[in-house]
């Protein structure tokens, strides 16, 4: 396992400004949190709620003070306020809308990586590079394949972005 620490430095130093460091894991598109955003809006200040699932998508970025992500669930904190999603409740609802998948697999933290905007994947990408020497080869889905697979946790706060890579979930090459 290998872990990687992102602040507003690395975003800095890509010639990106990230106002809110854990907002940026919902920076970008996904479809894991949509079932969710009527919990998620309930950390939302309250002049914020009732807007609807895209001001929510959109919004929430700036309001989260810190997430925890793991196997089994991901808690969204902001100003005293918080919110849990448990693997098996997203295993849930896939189950209802593909019975056929297999959802024992669900990786939360890799799925939630994925959501993050590109500033964040690239920082991330840059600091596997620089201090573990881990280069994820070109292309999106190469990229969205990777980080599915193999992240394991994040953690996140105002002054950084922790992620936990576990590289041996990777398909090895005969000989390897």
């Amino acid at each position: 396992m290998i872990s990687v620490e992102v602040t507003k430095q690395d975003a800095r130093d890509l010639s990106a400004e990230v106002k809110n460091l854990p907002g940026a894991l919902f920076g970008g598109s996904g479809p894991l949190l949509r079932p969710f955003l009527s919990r998620l809006e309930e950390i939302l200040p309250p002049e914020k709620r009732g807007r609807g699932d895209n001001y929510i998508s959109s919004t929430l970025k700036a309001h989260v003070d810190s997430v925890v992500a793991d196997e089994e669930h991901i808690r969204v904190e902001s100003e005293g306020r918080a919110v849990e999603i448990a693997r098996t409740e997203l295993a849930a609802i896939l189950e209802e809308k593909f019975p056929t998948l297999s959802h024992q697999n669900l990786n939360l933290p890799g799925l939630l990586f994925l959501q993050s905007g590109p500033v964040l994947q690239a920082c991330t990408l840059q600091r596997l590079a620089r201090d573990h020497g881990v280069k994820v080869p070109g292309g999106r889905r190469t990229l969205r394949y990777v980080f599915h697979t193999t992240v394991v946790s994040v953690g996140a706060d105002r002054e950084r972005v922790r992620i936990e890579f576990d590289l041996d979930r990777l398909p090895r090459l005969p000989g390897d």
